[in-house]
């Protein structure tokens, strides 16, 4: 999810099965342009006032709750990638094509409840999680002859899933990054934020027992300025938890691969079938660190041929990391390609760092 710039969300009401909807375009950033539709209210609740954000396949959503008069953030899928299967009629391939989003979506509202009941308040609180109908996937498409074709499953265009979140204040580092003089901070600063990203991804990266044998293991894997929302005396609020990878440490099994962003992903992304340990989280904070530091986008570091979409780490250039030599060092080590020669979790890279910030 990119930098969260709420905008007013300007769109075209309609009528769908006797209710009320908005449809609407992305503003602004990758999505652009990509049209979505909402029920005004939301499962009868949620008002959607404003756009928040898009990035990949998700959409962020400023709402109002009816029943407490409260600001919310409301999260939900974008789109999915169905058009191959509506070409052909394929309505069984295009149900399994909602599936998995969906499911994610699921999956981070129960990492969000994990981590406020481990006393996690660097993450939003998941107010709710709604079900609505979702007409824009009904269609029509056109198919491979040139006709046109609907999507029938009346159950599952009315499961589109919602996530409300607490509404939470503040910008994204990324914004901040741009209004920043050379696009970095101060050595100071840069550590302080991410002293408490690396105490939010140790909570993260505990063991969970949820029933026998089935032992969570959480991999952040996606961390980047978009990702984390800095408010008022940089306190941070890590969001987009729905690109983690899920383990289950009994079977050694991945249960979800998440997603990750080129440049700030270690090497052992490249590899689907690879399953991340916490060294790989340490990776992202080495190459969020380096970015603060120097001003340099790791994806600058990517070879264009393969853009962002595909996890690729990138060729750092060290000379540019003109900052104090331990912390210099500690960069280095974060990024290093074997990940045995990282720190080996985000509590010992935490220590390190508020070594450095104590001495300074």
């Amino acid at each position: 999810m990119p930098a969260p710039t709420a905008s007013p969300l300007a769109g075209t009401s309609f009528s769908w099965g006797d209710r009320p909807f908005l449809r609407a375009e992305v503003p602004l950033g990758d999505n652009r342009g990509k049209v979505f539709t909402v029920a005004q209210p939301l499962a009868e609740r949620y008002l959607v006032v404003n756009f928040f954000a898009s990035g990949g396949m998700g959409l962020l959503l400023d709402g109002l709750d009816l029943r407490t008069q409260s600001r919310v953030l409301i999260k939900t899928n974008l789109f999915y990638d169905v058009i191959p299967y509506a070409r052909v009629r394929d309505q069984e391939g295009f149900t399994n094509q909602l599936r998995l989003p969906r499911k994610t979506l699921e999956m981070e509202r129960r990492i969000l409840v994990l981590l406020r009941n481990a006393g996690c308040n660097a993450v939003p609180h998941p107010n709710d999680f709604v079900y609505d109908a979702n007409p824009q996937l009904e269609g029509p498409y056109v198919t491979e002859d040139r006709k046109e074709w609907t999507y029938a499953d009346r159950e599952m265009l009315d499961a589109e899933p919602y996530l409300v979140m607490e509404a939470v204040a503040g910008e994204s580092l990324a914004q901040v990054l741009a209004q920043a003089p050379g696009q970095r901070l101060s050595e100071v600063r840069s550590l302080r934020i991410m002293c408490q990203v690396a105490d939010v991804l140790h909570v993260l990266h505990q063991p969970k027992p949820m029933k026998a044998g089935m032992t969570w293991q959480l991999i952040y894997q996606d961390l980047k300025p978009a990702n984390l929302l800095i408010s008022s005396l940089d306190r941070v609020t890590v969001i987009d938890l729905g690109g983690c990878q899920l383990l289950n440490l009994d079977t050694g099994q991945k249960l979800l691969p998440g997603a990750a962003t080129a440049g700030y992903c270690p090497p052992e992304c490249e590899q689907s079938y690879s399953l991340l340990t916490p060294a790989a989280d340490v990776y992202t904070v080495g190459a969020n660190l380096y970015q603060l530091l120097t001003g340099k986008s790791p994806l600058d570091f990517v070879p264009a041929t393969f853009g962002a979409a595909r996890p690729r780490p990138a060729n750092f250039d060290f000379a540019l990391l003109t900052c104090r030599p331990n912390l210099k060092a500690l960069v280095q080590r974060c990024l290093d390609p074997e990940p045995s020669k990282r720190y080996p979790e985000a509590h010992a890279l935490r220590e390190a760092m508020c070594a450095i910030l104590r001495a300074m």
